[in-house]
């Protein structure tokens, strides 16, 4: 079943065939995809972003900046120039493990969009830089129970953090699948704490994390194709409603788009 609303996906990769990629996200229902940064040239500055945006696209696309130029870990991209420009920054596919520059970046009042490996330990990092630096913080692709139950305290806190999952991530466990993904698939646990964090909203967002083939890490399973039908089978297992599913995956990511997207409007 396809909702009759638009679909957004807040986490794919698109690397340096737009075109074909936005294609397949359509014939799939899904409307609007935010982009990582990990392309060729990396996206890393205003002059790469904005000719990355000429490609031919058959789907919104909204792209995100690199946190470090050439997402090497080292030195932070022009933040001041690029914001404007895109939804947020992100390494991903590689963890930021210089808090001191995370803390730059939070202070910077811009999204940080992370990739934590390895997750538990580098949530915890991250999320008490954020407690003494303030910002916005959105946690990537979380796997694991105890990062649920992190996320969990630190929202009844009050820090300003959000999250995502993946399908896989609330469908497989890696005692019945053995593909490789990064982060890596969970066991039984974790799907049911995945599946509890989405019920009672501590994870915002479902997005897919595709990723074209072939894949430089070798890593990655997620298809815009499976995307709909496996997050619809929440609703028929009830583990969400109606209502629910749709705040996943177009109500909560438009909230955080038009917060942090100087470009507000959002088609369907």
């Amino acid at each position: 079943m396809i909702p009759n609303y638009p679909i957004i996906d807040l986490h794919t990769h698109l690397r340096d065939n737009v075109s074909l990629h936005t294609k397949f996200a359509k014939g799939a229902g899904i409307s609007t995809l935010v982009f990582m940064p990990n392309t060729n040239p990396c996206l890393d500055n205003v002059a790469e972003i904005k000719k990355y945006l000429k490609q031919k696209h058959y789907t919104n696309i909204i792209p995100i900046s690199a946190i470090t130029i050439g997402r090497k870990g080292l030195k932070l991209v022009d933040i001041e120039k690029i914001k404007n420009h895109v939804f947020g920054f992100s390494d991903d596919g590689n963890c930021l493990m210089d808090m001191k520059l995370v803390g730059e970046e939070l202070i910077n009042d811009v999204l940080l969009l992370v990739h934590l490996e390895p997750e538990v330990v580098m949530t915890q990092k991250y999320l008490s830089i954020l407690k003494k630096t303030g910002g916005k913080l959105h946690i990537q692709h979380v796997s694991k129970k105890e990062t649920v139950a992190l996320i969990r305290k630190a929202k009844k806190h009050g820090l300003k953090v959000t999250c995502e999952t993946c399908p896989h991530y609330f469908t497989y466990h890696n005692e019945v699948e053995d593909k490789p993904v990064g982060p890596p698939l969970g066991n039984y646990e974790d799907v049911m704490a995945i599946r509890k964090g989405l019920a009672d909203d501590t994870i915002d967002i479902i997005a897919s994390d595709y990723a074209p083939i072939p894949r430089p890490k070798g890593t990655g399973f997620a298809s815009y194709l499976s995307f709909i039908p496996l997050c619809y089978g929440l609703v028929l297992d009830r583990t969400l409603t109606q209502k629910q599913l749709k705040e996943k995956i177009y109500l909560n990511p438009l909230k955080i788009i038009k917060e942090n997207y100087a470009l507000k409007k959002i088609s369907g």
